[in-house]
């Protein structure tokens, strides 16, 4: 591929981004009632479990060796995540699932584009991150302000950022791989169950609360453990380990390939299935 030919296709790249962000926030803006719905729901659920956690610290001084405050940004970064995900990766495994059903894949493999970027980027919710996130969060980031007493360095902030980043495209890789199951199932319902629960479980749990054996390679079955439980262990400095950080960045690359092939194979399944 020449230099020309490298810009098209970033070109064409962009413009998906572009387009798909666009029709996101009008689709989402269309039904105001339920954006309502849904930002109160997580007010609600933000509010509920601070004050559990208040309680449980009222009691006791540190859980798996986290402060009040230490948990608090643990809290934090959960919901980061969260908000990622629900913003860009689910939204997209979903309705590829539902294109495998329906039929509607058919109609975007037949364009002259990109396909996995198209299905990978379909919907991008920035409506949900900032009708719903913000808003919801600041309860949270009250108590932090009120209750911080911590020191953390530009170097924690940065290596914590970056695992959140890596364990963001190592999760959507893992929840991608697990749906494409529909291409060889012909229905997604019970692999997006599956897809939720690995993908989240356990989020509560810090990364030193961990059993040891499952702090190096238990997120490959857990991601939460990457994004959330290593990233934030990071961003307070309990973990320096360049190894831990080398591995994740292995691990998210490994990811990405395998996120190429089992496309190839979904397609090539998919085709033999539609002919």
């Amino acid at each position: 591929m020449n230099l020309s030919e490298s810009k098209e296709a970033l070109s064409i790249r962009w413009r998906i981004i572009k387009a798909n962000t666009k029709y996101s926030i009008s689709e989402s803006l269309a039904y105001t009632g339920n954006n309502w719905g849904s930002l109160a729901s997580t007010i609600i659920f933000m509010i509920t479990f601070l004050i559990f956690i208040s309680a449980i610290y009222g009691n006791v001084k540190s859980i798996a060796g986290y402060s009040y405050s230490e948990m608090l940004i643990f809290v934090l970064v959960a919901q980061i995540n969260f908000y990622l995900t629900w913003g860009f990766s689910i939204p997209n495994v979903v309705k590829l699932g539902e294109g495998v059903k329906t039929g509607e894949l058919d109609l975007y493999l037949t364009k002259p584009i990109p396909h996995l970027w198209f299905v990978t980027f379909r919907k991008i919710d920035l409506v949900l991150l900032f009708s719903n996130a913000t808003p919801s969060l600041i309860p949270l980031v009250y108590l932090l302000i009120k209750n911080f007493d911590l020191h953390i360095t530009l170097y924690n902030i940065l290596s914590g950022i970056a695992i959140i980043i890596l364990g963001q495209i190592f999760l959507h890789c893992f929840q991608f791989i697990l749906l494409l199951g529909a291409f060889w199932a012909g229905e997604a319902r019970g692999f997006e169950l599956l897809m939720y629960q690995l993908g989240n479980y356990n989020e509560p749990i810090p990364f030193e609360g961990y059993p040891v054996n499952l702090r190096y390679l238990g997120f490959i079955l857990l991601p939460v453990i990457l994004h959330t439980a290593l990233s934030t262990s990071f961003l307070l400095g309990k973990t320096t380990s360049i190894e831990l950080f080398l591995l994740g960045v292995g691990a998210t690359i490994l990811a990405l390939i395998a996120k190429n092939f089992v496309w190839r194979l979904a397609l090539r399944q998919y085709s033999s299935a539609s002919s």
